[in-house]
């Protein structure tokens, strides 16, 4: 994704140039390898750049669960790992889904367990430092737009001490990590 970003931006900044700058290029930008300077012959100027800083932050930070399953679960498990310690010390309550009859990939439950892992942060992490946020609530989006909780209510399931939450999320997680594949049918079921 950030290749082609990249590529794209290249071409683009090629592109937008006269016809007659292209052929006239000297060896100023050579100097200049990062062309912070606004050069017109300098195929890639600082407006570029920022283009490319900012559009490889959002396709880093914001993975698209829908045509990704497999790499938008690896990403919130890996924010699971990383925000362990915060479950572990807390001693909230979070609703917590009975995810042991789930045998096939699906969206069920999915927006409650970010929902209550988003309380969680919000509750445990209150200098909002936590880098996951944006992910997670990037992901309850896309997962919302499915409206399975419409079907499952987070209310209507247990309340349970977030160490139960964490090992029941992790499980889950894991256990749709080894079914869902990047071609599989994706239901709220």
């Amino acid at each position: 994704m950030i290749l082609l970003t990249l590529f794209f931006a290249f071409i683009v900044g090629l592109w937008n140039k006269p016809a007659k700058l292209k052929s006239m290029r000297t060896g100023r930008c050579a100097c200049n390898p990062w062309c912070f300077e606004n050069h017109m012959e300098c195929p890639l100027n600082s407006e570029v750049w920022n283009s490319i800083l900012i559009l490889s932050c959002l396709s880093a930070l914001l993975p698209v669960a829908e045509g990704h399953a497999p790499q938008a679960l690896r990403d919130i498990q890996d924010a699971l790992n990383e925000t362990k310690l915060l479950f572990q010390r807390s001693n909230a309550s979070l609703y917590t889904p009975n995810t042991d009859g789930i045998e096939n990939c699906t969206f069920k439950f999915f927006d409650c367990f970010l929902m209550e892992m988003n309380v969680l942060l919000h509750e445990e992490d209150p200098t909002h430092e936590n880098k996951h946020r944006p992910m997670i609530e990037k992901t309850l989006e896309v997962y919302n737009k499915n409206k399975c909780s419409e079907r499952y209510p987070c209310e209507l399931q247990e309340l349970a001490p977030s160490k139960k939450f964490l090992e029941k999320m992790t499980k889950f997680l894991e256990k749709q990590q080894s079914v869902c594949s990047p071609k599989s049918n994706i239901t709220c079921d």
